[in-house]
């Protein structure tokens, strides 16, 4: 039975030498500065027209490819003068520029990947957290400051019975920063605006009918669910799209992880003791 590669640890790996060989080979260039040859190829031509093309929607004209060839010749000599001095030496930008285009390299061959819909529904369903909607409320509330009402729960009751015979919501319970309307509002964020585990006291309420009170960090409610809409658990297809992005990240820091241990391990690094001497003012 042919198995994907991507279930296949030992093809896995052997994906990660081929993007490393990639990189090896993309940063050894046939044009070496160790020469004074400089080629400017046909592709290389081709390669600066399309750009051209890219940016003015139109081929270049050939007085204007002449001067992109020269200009390319201008940079190439300039460049590798500058190699020669050492320019490049010690230099913050230049070293971490060099560094994103290692990095960048790395993930181009990772996004020009393209996994099986197997693969990425098994890790759909990995990181089925990930993509859960969570369960959304929409209510009102009144707001009652338990500091400045000795009987909260019976004027609670008092407020309870001014609804029921048409009074405006708005109109009643204590000032306070909260709103007196949510809507579509998760547990995490109610919680958050209200405090505690806050939500967990709407789960069992019914709709459409005014109940309490209900405590928060603030002080007590009443409150009125308008609406619920339950967790929801989106089919993959529809989020194909965002599961392949978030698998292709994880993929790209692994590479990326790999790349820089197989490099590191050509290198013998030395590092100095810190001084334990703290600086003064």
């Amino acid at each position: 039975m042919k198995s994907h590669w991507s279930r296949d640890p030992s093809l896995h790996f052997a994906l990660i030498g081929a993007v490393l060989f990639g990189i090896n080979s993309f940063f050894s260039s046939s044009d070496s500065i160790e020469n004074n040859d400089i080629v400017v190829s046909e592709s290389r031509i081709n390669h600066l027209a399309a750009v051209f093309e890219r940016g003015w929607q139109r081929p270049p004209e050939p007085q204007e490819l002449e001067g992109l060839i020269n200009d390319y010749v201008r940079e190439e000599v300039l460049y590798r003068e500058a190699i020669r001095q050492g320019l490049d030496k010690n230099d913050t930008v230049i070293r971490r520029r060099l560094r994103m285009k290692m990095e960048f390299l790395a993930r181009d061959l990772v996004e020009a990947i393209e996994p099986a819909d197997a693969l990425l529904q098994e890790y759909y369903q990995k990181h089925i957290d990930r993509y859960t909607q969570p369960a959304q409320y929409s209510f009102e509330q009144i707001f009652l400051d338990s500091d400045k009402r000795p009987q909260v729960a019976e004027d609670a009751r008092i407020v309870l019975t001014k609804l029921v015979a048409g009074a405006d919501y708005r109109e009643l319970g204590d000032n306070n920063l909260l709103q007196h309307h949510f809507s579509k509002i998760s547990s995490e964020r109610i919680d958050r605006v209200f405090g505690g585990s806050f939500s967990l006291q709407l789960t069992e309420l019914p709709q459409e009918q005014w109940v309490g009170p209900l405590t928060s960090a603030y002080g007590e409610h009443l409150v009125r669910i308008t609406s619920y809409q339950p967790e929801q658990f989106p089919e993959f297809a529809e989020i194909r799209t965002d599961v392949l992005r978030d698998w292709q990240i994880e993929e790209q820091k692994k590479i990326l992880e790999t790349q820089y241990n197989t490099l590191r391990a050509n290198y013998q690094i030395q590092i100095a003791s810190p001084s334990r001497e703290v600086a003064g003012p």
